[in-house]
């Protein structure tokens, strides 16, 4: 049976702005802070008020900047596993008259395979790191807000923040 559980996110409010890297887009992007109530839910019945939290959001594809997904990373060993298996089966099965061009075709097939996903998984292992990534964007410098077009002034420090809607630049 599945279970559907999740959070559902209150009043969303944009708190603040900066430039980062999105692993999901690949590239640098604007991301925003959304402060929320947020409530757990199970089976769409709210039952946990969990506070107000803050969620940076990507501005182009509105998911979690920093946030990867490991599920293509799992497939890709998964079936890699799979076709070194199969691959010493076809190799270690006896060649029937009947079926001995499609046994070829699975002993060459299945290690080929089972290299190119070596290869693909392998190369993501050599890309340059989020840190690495972060470290090439240039701070955030804009003096006008880009939700409402109002100037921004300096608070504290360099902190820079909209009067009119409360946006703070990080």
């Amino acid at each position: 049976m599945f279970i559907f559980r999740g959070a559902y996110h209150w009043w969303p409010k944009q708190v603040a702005f900066r430039n980062d890297y999105c692993v999901t887009c690949r590239a640098q992007r604007r991301s925003v802070a959304v402060r929320s109530f947020d409530v757990g839910h199970f089976f769409w019945v709210p039952l946990l008020p969990v506070g107000f939290w803050r969620h940076w959001r990507c501005t182009e594809c509105g998911r979690h900047p920093h946030r990867t997904s490991r599920f293509w990373r799992r497939l890709r060993w998964r079936g890699m596993s799979l076709l070194v298996v199969l691959s010493v089966m076809f190799w270690a099965a006896p060649i029937n008259s009947d079926f001995a061009l499609g046994l070829w075709v699975c002993r060459i097939a299945a290690p080929v395979g089972a290299g190119i996903l070596l290869i693909r998984t392998l190369r993501q292992l050599f890309q340059p790191s989020l840190r690495t990534r972060l470290r090439s964007i240039p701070p955030a410098e804009d003096t006008i807000c880009p939700f409402c077009q109002t100037t921004l002034v300096t608070g504290t420090g360099s902190r820079w923040s909209c009067p009119a809607c409360g946006v703070v630049r990080c």
